[in-house]
C-alpha cells in the first residue's frame, strides 16, 4: 500500500484519540457546572465511541502495512483554559469541536465512504458515519443548554470566536490549492482529494452550519 495510504490512516488514529481527550474533557466540565444527565450520559457514549475509532483506524493501518501505533503528543490532547473561566472553556470547545467540527465531519466521512472500496477502510467508515449524527446532536444540544443558562453571555461569546474557528477550519479543510491529485487505489482506501474536501466543506457551512446558528440568533461570519 502507498506511503500517502498508510500516513493519512496514521494521522486518523491520532485524530480520533485527540476527539476521545477533548471529549474526555468536555466531559468534566459539563460535570463540573452541573450539566444535565442527558448531556453527560451522551457525552459519554462520545468518549467511548472516538476510542472505538481510533482502535478501528489502527487496525486498518496495520491491514494496510502501516507498522507500530501511531505517536501521540500529549500537549494535543487537552484544549486550553479560557481566561474567562470555566463555562467558557466548556462553550469554547463544544463551539469548535461540536458545532463545527462534528457538523462538518458527517458529510465529509458520508463523501469518503461513497469513493471508497477497500472493506477495511468501509468497516471503520461504516462504524464511524453510524455515530457521527450522535455527535453532531450532541454538541448543538449542549449549545443550546448554555444558551438557555445565559443567553446573551452565550450569544455575545460565540459571536466573538466563532469567526477565529472558521477561518481555522477553511484553512485545514478547504485550502486554494489542490495539492498533487491522489490515484485511484488511494481513493479505494479511503483518501479524498483535497478539491473534495473544499466543495463538501463550503457547502455544510453554507448551508447547514450558518443556518443552525441563525436559528439560534447568531450571525456566522462569510466566507
Amino acid at each position: 500500500m502507498t506511503p500517502r495510504v498508510q500516513q493519512e490512516w496514521r494521522n486518523r488514529v491520532r485524530a480520533e484519540y485527540r476527539s476521545a481527550a477533548i471529549t474526555a474533557q468536555v466531559l468534566h466540565w459539563l460535570i463540573a457546572v452541573g450539566a444535565d444527565d442527558t448531556l453527560v450520559n451522551t457525552c459519554m457514549r462520545v468518549v467511548r465511541d472516538e476510542l472505538d475509532h481510533a482502535q478501528l483506524s489502527h487496525e486498518c493501518l496495520l491491514a494496510f502495512g502501516g507498522e507500530g501505533g501511531a505517536e501521540l503528543d500529549a500537549s494535543m490532547m487537552a484544549e486550553p483554559d479560557r481566561p474567562e473561566g470555566l463555562v467558557a472553556s466548556l462553550l469554547d470547545s463544544v463551539l469548535q469541536n461540536f458545532c463545527l467540527g462534528e457538523t462538518f465531519a458527517v458529510p465529509l466521512f458520508n463523501r469518503m465512504f461513497e469513493g471508497t472500496t477497500d472493506p477495511d477502510a468501509r468497516r471503520v467508515l461504516t462504524r464511524v458515519l453510524q455515530d457521527e449524527a450522535v455527535h453532531r446532536a450532541f454538541g448543538w444540544d449542549a449549545l443550546d443548554a448554555l444558551l438557555e443558562a445565559d443567553e446573551g453571555g452565550v450569544k455575545a461569546f460565540v459571536q466573538a470566536r466563532l469567526p477565529h474557528h472558521v477561518k481555522r477550519f477553511q484553512r485545514a479543510y478547504a485550502p486554494e490549492q489542490d495539492g498533487v491529485p491522489l490515484t485511484e487505489q488511494e481513493r479505494c482506501c479511503g483518501l479524498m482529494d483535497l478539491r473534495d474536501y473544499r466543495e463538501v466543506w463550503v457547502h455544510t457551512y453554507e448551508h447547514d452550519v450558518v443556518r443552525r446558528f441563525a436559528r439560534r440568533g447568531i450571525s456566522a461570519p462569510a466566507l
